[in-house]
């Protein structure tokens, strides 16, 4: 509990490292950050409901978990040394085909010693400093997206069925949702700053590969155009995102504290559900 206490206070300084610099439209660059002097506006029902749409494909393609896959392994997997091809204190490249990942991993132990390699019977936690840069596709929606993450995972001691994650994010998007019609599209930049709080996930996913409890927290600057019949239109809005798991496929969003969401692990659907 002391050693997790700790890397939590390091997150604050660690994410200063993880500001997103690299720019361009290839798979491995993050989108640019656009410069915007119009003012904030209140967010609307349909930036919401895309805004919701976005943020659970996403989660959905990385199996639940903000950042769960490291290109051709995941948390879970290096938590329990089964990943052989990991050099540790040095970057670790990988590439899945939709992503392309880059990841350094430090192994402590019970007492927040810091280890050289992962040990089956003393490895306690461990940190993970992760980015990944790619595209997620769905019906109606596309999107580029440039991922930066703080990871501190516990409970990987083998008396321990659980894992912990708490950790920080620094995530930019450029998402287009179009209609199948050709007769509108709607395009955001989202910039944003996160947290993940005490998140619970089994080590064995055949009993449950879903997270148990927690939530993952976003704070998002968003630069919206749409175009249909009537013309274009320009907005800016400030949105505040909250995932809360429970356990099952179908955790809860919630945006601004107002509009409600049911999605799917599984595909990233999402149901808006009553105010």
């Amino acid at each position: 509990m002391n050693a997790l206490r700790c890397c939590r206070a390091l997150v604050p300084v660690l994410l200063i490292a993880l500001v997103i610099t690299a720019s361009g439209c290839g798979k491995s660059a993050a989108p640019t950050v656009p410069s915007s002097s119009r003012p904030t506006t209140e967010l609307t029902p349909q930036a919401s409901d895309d805004i919701a749409k976005h943020f659970a494909v996403t989660l959905s393609s990385q199996g639940g978990l903000p950042l769960d896959r490291l290109g051709h392994t995941t948390v879970g997997a290096v938590a329990e040394g089964r990943f052989t091809g990991l050099e540790m204190g040095r970057e670790n490249v990988s590439d899945d085909g939709e992503f392309s990942y880059s990841f350094t991993v430090t192994f402590f132990d019970r007492l927040g010693n810091e280890q050289h390699s992962y040990d089956p019977e003393t490895t306690a936690r461990m940190r993970i400093v992760a980015r990944a840069r790619g595209r997620v596709t769905s019906a109606e929606h596309r999107a580029q997206v440039g991922v930066d993450r703080l990871l501190d995972v516990g409970g990987l001691l083998p008396s321990e069925t659980t894992l912990e994650v708490d950790g920080a994010a620094h995530d930019t998007a450029d998402c287009t949702f179009e209609a199948r019609d050709g007769s509108e599209t709607r395009r955001y930049h989202l910039l944003s700053q996160g947290a993940l709080t005490d998140v619970l996930k089994l080590k064995n996913e055949a009993v449950n590969p879903y997270p148990l409890s927690g939530n993952a927290r976003w704070d998002v600057a968003v630069d919206a155009f749409a175009r249909d019949e009537s013309g274009t239109s320009e907005a800016r809005f400030e949105a505040t995102i909250v995932v809360t798991f429970n356990g099952t496929k179908h955790p809860n969003i919630e945006i601004n504290k107002r509009w409600r969401y049911r999605m799917d692990l599984d595909t990233g659907e999402v149901v808006r559900q009553p105010a």
